[in-house]
C-alpha cells in the first residue's frame, strides 16, 4: 500500500462520511443547460444569482464559522481548507479532485460536515457546507414550488437538497430546515464546542471536533497543519482526558524519536494539550500515531 492510500484510508477513519455518493442515485429533471469541459476547466453554467429567493451569506474559515450555522446537538463535526490542503503533502489526506468535485461539477474550495448522532434517521442526521468556484448552478435539480423562509430548495434526489449561497448547504429537507432556521435567527446555534474551540488557534487547513469518543475524553478537537514546506503537525486537545490515554501518551512520547516523531505534551486545567511533528518524510507514521 502506497502512502497516499494508506493517509487516505486512515483519515476516513477518523473523519465524517461524505454523503455525496447517495446524492445522484435518484431521477431529477435537468434544469441548466450548463457544460462543464474538464480538460480545460472552462465552465458555461447559469450564476447561482439566477436562482429565486433568500441566499446564504456566512463566512466559512473554520470549523467554528460552522459551528455557528449548526443546529443544538451535534456530536462531531469537520472542516477542510481545501485551497490550503491542495498547496502541500495534506493533500493525501483527501479524496481526489474529481470526486469532491462531482457534488457540483466545480471545484469545492472548503467543506464543512457536521452529524448529530442523536438523530436516529440517519439521513436526518447529517448536513455539509461547500464554498465553490465558480459560483454557478451545474448540476441537476429539481426546485421546491414554495420557499422555506425565503429559501428555495433544489432537490437532488433521495431526499437530499441544496439551498445556493456562499457556501452551498446540502442535506435532507428535515435538516436544511433546522440550518435555515438557525441561520435566520428562529433558532439557536450550537454551543456545544465553545470552549473547547476557544482553546484553539485559527488557520489548520483539516479541523474534527467530536464527542464520540467518551472512554477517551469528554470532547476532543484534533487539527493537522503544515507548518512549513517540510515540517507538519497533529494537534489534538482533550477536555477531562481520561488518565489511562494521557499514560498511553506519554509512553509513546519516550520512544517517539524513533518513528521520526517529536511530542509535546501539556496539561492545563481540564484540557491537554497533545502536539506531534514530524517532517515530510515521516508524515505516514503521524498520520498513523494513536490519538485515543
Amino acid at each position: 500500500m502506497n502512502k497516499q492510500s494508506a493517509i487516505a484510508i486512515f483519515l476516513a477513519v477518523i473523519m465524517l462520511g461524505s454523503i455525496a455518493s447517495v446524492l445522484f442515485m435518484g431521477d431529477a429533471k435537468n434544469n441548466n443547460t450548463a457544460t462543464n469541459d474538464t480538460n480545460t476547466t472552462k465552465i458555461t453554467a447559469p450564476s447561482i444569482d439566477t436562482i429565486a429567493g433568500e441566499h446564504i451569506e456566512h463566512q466559512l474559515d473554520s470549523i467554528a464559522d460552522g459551528i455557528a450555522m449548526s443546529p443544538k446537538g451535534i456530536t462531531s463535526a469537520q472542516f477542510v481548507d481545501f485551497t490550503k490542503v491542495y498547496n502541500s503533502q495534506l493533500q493525501m489526506f483527501e479524496p481526489n479532485a474529481t470526486q469532491m468535485s462531482a457534488i457540483y461539477n466545480v471545484w469545492v474550495t472548503k467543506e464543512f460536515s457536521a452529524v448529530d448522532n442523536n438523530i436516529s434517521k440517519s439521513s436526518d442526521s447529517v448536513f455539509q457546507l461547500h464554498t465553490i468556484y465558480p459560483e454557478v448552478v451545474n448540476f441537476q435539480y429539481v426546485q421546491s414550488a414554495e420557499p422555506y423562509n425565503g429559501y428555495y430548495f433544489l432537490s437532488r434526489g433521495n431526499n437530499y437538497s441544496n439551498v445556493v449561497g456562499s457556501p452551498m448547504l446540502l442535506g435532507s429537507e428535515t435538516r436544511i430546515k433546522s440550518v435555515i432556521d438557525v441561520i435566520s435567527g428562529n433558532a439557536e446555534a450550537s454551543h456545544d464546542f465553545d470552549y473547547l474551540l476557544s482553546k484553539t488557534e485559527p488557520g489548520a487547513e483539516i479541523q474534527i471536533v467530536s464527542s464520540d469518543k467518551k472512554l477517551t475524553a469528554d470532547q476532543y478537537y484534533l487539527e493537522f497543519k503544515a507548518i512549513d514546506n517540510e515540517t507538519y503537525a497533529r494537534k489534538t486537545l482533550y477536555l477531562n482526558l481520561n488518565q489511562s490515554v494521557l499514560t498511553k501518551f506519554n509512553s509513546l512520547a519516550e520512544n517517539s524519536s524513533s518513528r521520526g516523531l517529536e511530542y509535546d505534551i501539556s496539561e492545563d486545567s481540564n484540557i491537554t494539550t497533545v502536539v506531534v511533528e514530524a517532517n515530510e518524510s515521516d508524515l505516514l507514521n503521524l498520520a498513523f500515531e494513536p490519538y485515543s
